[in-house]
């Protein structure tokens, strides 16, 4: 599933440094470096921020996607946990900090048979939906 991803031009990988891996997702426009934390995966879920792969460090606010007032606003928060998780119920980091969305949302609750294509699915359905604007300040291009 996530070659197949890739040969759709969803998303693309980019590097692997165990316990992580830095992969580019499609956005409506551009895209979006992300640093996955794979600690203990697939048994525990991914953990994953925006990411600036020129400087090595999470991206600046400024090119963050911005939201139309939807659901992109809750996702990527500068302020949950500063920026270093997704708030997103496939995310390891927010699920443990959330119990009770095993029951308020189990269809986006990571599964545990889950692979990463799941988080990916979740990342660029929100970058390329009607509530997505690109940043405020533009990012330098990713590789695609």
């Amino acid at each position: 599933m996530f070659r197949l991803g890739e040969a759709d031009g969803k998303w693309q990988l980019r590097k692997v440094a165990w316990p992580y891996a830095l992969i580019d997702v499609a956005a409506a426009s551009g895209s979006f470096t992300f640093r996955f934390e794979l600690s203990q995966f697939p048994v525990q879920p991914p953990t994953a921020q925006l990411w600036d792969p020129e400087t090595d460090a999470l991206l600046p606010q400024q090119h963050w996607p911005q939201s139309r007032g939807g659901r992109i606003r809750d996702v990527f928060r500068p302020d949950w946990q500063q920026g270093t998780a997704l708030y997103l119920a496939c995310d390891r980091v927010t699920i443990q900090t959330h119990p009770g969305w095993s029951t308020q949302m189990p269809a986006r609750l990571w599964r545990n048979d889950g692979s990463i294509v799941q988080y990916l699915e979740e990342l660029h359905v929100l970058l390329n939906s009607a509530d997505f604007s690109p940043p405020l300040v533009a990012a330098t291009p990713a590789c695609m």
